[in-house]
């Protein structure tokens, strides 16, 4: 396992999220020094660390492991799918609907 690679997409990911070390450190229940030492690849996470890490972070293991992961769009999807979730069914549907139409218009004029 190459841990520099690890260290840079969790840090990848805990910026995309707009996440503090101090609070990545707090859901995996760890100090923020742990944390920037796994970031900084000065210290070698558990499995369970690494796995604490990926669901905080709402990623899976393999992207934080892989240098070039096959399709980022994953991410993305999920996290839409879980925010659409929270809203009530008419919004639900609008959102869904909102974002066929931009789809839509994509295909239509290409991109």
């Amino acid at each position: 396992m190459d841990y520099v690679i690890l260290g840079k997409n969790i840090r990848k990911f805990r910026l995309l999220r707009g996440l503090l070390q101090t609070d990545l450190a707090e859901a995996c229940d760890c100090s923020n020094s742990h944390i920037g030492q796994i970031e900084n690849a000065r210290g070698i996470p558990s499995l369970e660390m690494t796995v604490k890490i990926a669901n905080a972070l709402s990623v899976t293991v393999d992207q934080l492991l892989l240098e070039n992961y096959e399709s980022p769009e994953k991410l993305y999807l999920k996290e839409i799918a879980e925010r659409i979730d929270k809203y009530p069914v008419k919004q639900r549907i609008r959102a869904c609907e909102s974002l066929m139409t931009y789809l839509d218009s994509l295909e239509k004029f290409g991109q």
